[in-house]
């Protein structure tokens, strides 16, 4: 089999890879938090050395967490309302359409990423029905308009899954102002990390060997509701809330006993009132 190469420009395009790779790896175990075999094939169509993930224990339970709790959040959103319109960001080569195909077929799934990312993308998992590209950067901000005038009674949620945290502060105030004033009754869920995990990108155990790195950080969940009068943080979720957690051992008891740990990533549920 003839693998496929990637050519990104971008540097946190590469990160991609990352998730991917942990959910490859997720499927194989007998007791996985998710098992996403559609994951574990893309993986095997790549020509990338993702042996370099290999031991990456603690972000392999952290994305599938993340994955799974996303995916609740979007299927509950689904079944819920009657016009669901389920807006990716930075998709990379997720697979949550495909995941959650038992209820996808009710909502019209927006799934956005840079040019050089969807047109990987388009090679692996063509586009269909109703699970529609937008080669875009997540801050050109054409992309609200768009899907605002093509489904002006829709329901909106929004995921921006290890995303963020790439990309400086102003960048994100912009894209939180610009739904904000565009996405009224939109449901937002995203991940972010703590100031200290931003300044730490070189020890992250599968950040540090790619080109990428964290840049913004924040300590209080609330922040960004002073960003619009309309913005009301709903809930935080931490990964050692999870049951599933403890089967990192004593470093996942070390974790959760620690804040600087315990804190360092969570997920977060905002609402656009």
């Amino acid at each position: 089999m003839v693998k496929l190469q990637h050519n990104f420009k971008n540097s946190i395009a590469e990160t991609l890879f990352i998730t991917l790779y942990m959910k490859y790896k997720e499927y194989q175990r007998k007791d996985a938090i998710i098992r996403d075999i559609d994951a574990y094939e893309l993986t095997r169509k790549i020509d990338y050395d993702f042996s370099k993930f290999k031991n990456a224990t603690k972000s392999q339970t952290g994305v599938v967490l993340r994955a799974r709790y996303f995916d609740n959040a979007v299927k509950e959103f689904i079944k819920a309302k009657d016009n669901p319109v389920v807006v990716l960001l930075g998709c990379g080569l997720d697979t949550r359409f495909q995941r959650l195909r038992d209820v996808s077929e009710k909502a019209v799934f927006y799934e956005l990423d840079v040019p050089e990312v969807i047109e990987f993308r388009e090679k692996l998992i063509p586009a269909c029905g109703n699970d529609i590209y937008i080669p875009l950067s997540v801050f050109d901000f054409t992309w609200i308009n768009d899907i605002k005038n093509k489904h002006s009674d829709g329901d909106y949620i929004v995921v921006a899954e290890g995303v963020l945290m790439y990309f400086e502060e102003n960048r994100i105030k912009d894209l939180f102002v610009n739904m904000a004033n565009k996405l009224s009754q939109c449901e937002f869920f995203f991940d972010v990390i703590s100031k200290w995990l931003s300044r730490n990108s070189h020890i992250h155990d599968t950040v540090k060997y790619t080109n990428a790195s964290f840049v913004w950080g924040i300590d209080c969940d609330k922040d960004m509701e002073c960003w619009a009068a309309n913005l009301e943080h709903i809930s935080t979720k931490l990964y050692c809330d999870f049951t599933e957690w403890k089967r990192l051992g004593i470093q996942g008891v070390l974790m959760k006993l620690l804040p600087v740990f315990r804190n360092a990533g969570r997920m977060l549920h905002y609402q656009i009132k």
